[in-house]
């Protein structure tokens, strides 16, 4: 939607069609307004239906990351995720959903197995314990769920079998 309302707007402002680019600024601002409706309400709906809880990850201060790619910037920065966070705040609180906000720091650096921080390249993560995942898989492991809850739900080979997960 971004990058459509994007080319829409360089050929508007080539023309000086000023009052026609402010109206496709509201129009794509509505559109992406009901989006977040949309999504925040069926996070929440999910949450609630499966008696749980939503943690979110502490956008604050993302746009200060330097050294991106002019397309990643401008992703970034169009992207409106504190009206998203915003919105899944108050239908949550509606809704009785607890919701809690982690650091993302090393989310995707560190092994959701181990706790050690291990290589990223791309979206391939790969930790020296041995431990091979999808990067943002991991993040959300990390995120989520305790390694127990993550090695019951994966299915996980890494563990003789005969051995107990619960002490």
């Amino acid at each position: 939607i971004h990058s459509k309302y994007k080319n829409i707007r360089k050929q508007l402002q080539k023309k000086n069609k000023k009052k026609k680019l402010k109206q496709i600024k509201n129009r794509e601002k509505n559109i992406i307004k009901d989006l977040n409706h949309k999504i925040s309400k069926e996070i929440v709906r999910t949450a609630k239906d499966h008696n749980c809880g939503i943690k979110l990850e502490n956008l604050t201060g993302i746009r200060k990351a330097k050294n991106r790619s002019k397309d990643f910037r401008y992703s970034l920065n169009s992207w409106n995720f504190y009206q998203l966070r915003q919105m899944i705040e108050y239908k949550s609180r509606l809704q009785g959903v607890e919701i809690i906000l982690i650091n993302p720091s090393y989310t995707s650096q560190k092994c959701s197995r181990c706790g050690e921080v291990g290589s990223r390249q791309g979206k391939k993560f790969k930790c020296p314990c041995g431990h091979v995942d999808h990067a943002d898989a991991n993040a959300a492991f990390n995120i989520g769920q305790s390694v127990t809850d993550r090695d019951i739900t994966e299915g996980n080979t890494d563990i003789p079998k005969g051995t107990s997960l619960i002490n």
